[in-house]
């Protein structure tokens, strides 16, 4: 597991945040629909419906896969597509490295949750190739939400 729950995970991750161009959805679907750089990805909502509109906001893209690749360095530019209904394809660098989460830059930062072993050595600067498993999650930083302001601020902090 990942998480504790989305408002942990985006007080987490949230400096990670990508900037993605969300589209128009039909009402009920736990889908959204999103542009990052040049791919065209759906990513199963974590925030709810009602904090996505269309247009650009951040949003944390967490795919998880169950294997790494660490390429040799200099392996190609960063490159990020969608490999089918939410699930996508990514080369980049790693930037940051914590428990079973590898931070990759792939063109937009991917905050990938790994279900395998690491690769042997796996370095911030290293550059790695995955594929996720379906669904991509997504986490819509509000910009209103006071887990926005306080990183690492937890929910439970409030009642405390």
């Amino acid at each position: 597991m990942f998480e504790d729950s989305p408002e942990a995970f985006i007080s987490r991750w949230q400096r990670h945040a990508a900037e993605v161009e969300v589209f128009p959805r039909i009402e009920g679907s736990p889908l959204l629909e999103c542009r990052v750089g040049n791919a065209l990805l759906q990513l199963f909502e974590r925030t709810g419906p009602y904090i996505s509109r269309p247009g650009r906001q951040l949003a944390i893209i967490h795919p998880i896969t169950d294997d790494l690749e660490k390429l040799e360095p200099g392996g190609g530019p960063p490159e990020l597509a969608a490999a089918g209904i939410s699930r996508l394809e990514a080369r980049g660098t790693v930037i940051a490295i914590e428990d079973k989460i590898v931070v990759v830059d792939a063109g937009a930062p991917l905050v990938v949750g790994v279900l395998g072993e690491r690769p042997q050595g796996l370095a911030v600067g290293d550059f790695v190739r995955l594929e996720s498993t379906s669904p991509v999650h997504g986490f819509v930083v509000d910009s209103h939400s006071p887990y926005s302001a306080h990183p690492r601020r937890e929910r439970h902090d409030d009642h405390i």
